[in-house]
């Protein structure tokens, strides 16, 4: 499968209250790349944009042609994910406390390791941490948060729908320099399999016994295949058997890449972009916005929104029509069973 993702807004607090960011990943079977960009491209000739050029929501008028967009895309088998936060509440001292925190959380066993070279590699792990603005700390966090919801959510869902598209997890993201990478890259690329991977242990995976997930042979440990980190460094014993590789499917085919020449990330940023300005009110028929959106949305367990709801401060309560569009995107939602 391929899994492209962006970002929509600046995650910097605001006294301004639904001051809504979203970061979307979308996911394209391979079967389905080519008809995808073709949705793109004809999207982008009916706003009078070059096939060439990068169209952003911004600039597209008539905001039907945009859902025509989204219809032409639930009519293949691409799924959207999203993570959105209200910058409002994420409040300097809310990111200062979640970043001490998460620091906290990363040397907390730091001294019970056997090595000093993983002894190192944790310290240096939270010394990248500590150096992220408020910002990229909260996107940071929004966007692991996001990339686990895709992996727990799409295996489930293409196990039973397309179970080829398991055999391989192309991640591309859009990337914000051209040279090489920036620091909030390098620290993303370092700490998500470690984060994800712990939350494997503790949040695994469902899985169903009737759906096909023969095709995902090479990201499941097979017996003395699991890590042993947890053995060497701290003594504890897990068996790992039949678990999910999980630092595999993100290390196996990662890039962070231009959008202006990658369609997949161009369709990130116009759903992620769509996502944000529909929970801002800021389209003429917002709760259409929310139905169409929603249908590209997979179904979560225990009756949660389809989209991910964050904040590193204090909860509170979204407003009555934030609610209702969020109700019409899991009205709307694939099921996942």
């Amino acid at each position: 499968m391929h899994i492209f993702i962006d970002e929509s807004g600046s995650f910097v607090y605001t006294p301004e209250k639904s001051a809504w960011n979203s970061i979307c990943a979308l996911v394209i079977p391979e079967r389905f790349l080519e008809e995808a960009e073709c949705t793109l491209i004809d999207f982008k000739k009916e706003n009078g944009c070059p096939p060439s050029d990068e169209l952003k929501l911004g600039e597209v008028v008539d905001e039907m042609s945009y859902f025509r967009l989204l219809i032409r895309l639930a009519q293949t088998s691409c799924t959207l994910y999203g993570a959105v936060t209200d910058a409002h509440t994420n409040t300097p001292e809310a990111l200062a406390d979640h970043k001490a925190s998460t620091v906290k959380g990363l040397l907390a066993n730091v001294e019970k390791m056997h090595y000093e070279e993983g002894r190192q590699s944790v310290r240096n792990a939270a010394d990248q941490v500590k150096k992220l603005s408020d910002q990229l700390h909260i996107q940071l966090i929004c966007q692991i948060s996001l990339m686990q919801l895709v992996v727990w959510q799409s295996v489930l869902y293409y196990a039973q729908h397309e179970p080829e598209t398991l055999s391989s997890f192309v991640w591309r993201v859009d990337g914000k320099a051209l040279e090489k990478k920036t620091e909030y890259e390098s620290a993303f690329e370092k700490l998500l399999p470690a984060y994800l991977q712990t939350m494997s242990i503790s949040d695994p995976i469902i899985t169903v016994t009737d759906f096909d997930y023969s095709h995902m042979a090479d990201f499941i440990y097979k017996e003395g295949e699991g890590p042993d980190y947890l053995k060497e460094s701290y003594g504890i014993n897990v068996d790992s058997t039949g678990a999910l590789n999980i630092g595999k499917i993100f290390r196996d085919d990662i890039k962070f890449v231009n959008s202006k020449g990658n369609f997949g990330v161009q369709l990130a940023d116009l759903l992620s972009a769509g996502l944000r300005r529909c929970l801002r009110k800021g389209f003429k028929d917002n709760l259409r916005a929310a139905a169409f959106l929603g249908r590209l949305m997979v179904q979560r367990p225990k009756q949660e929104f389809p989209v991910l709801l964050l904040t590193l401060g204090n909860e509170v309560a979204i407003d009555t029509y934030t609610a209702t569009l969020v109700r019409m995107m899991r009205k709307q939602q694939r099921p996942a069973v």
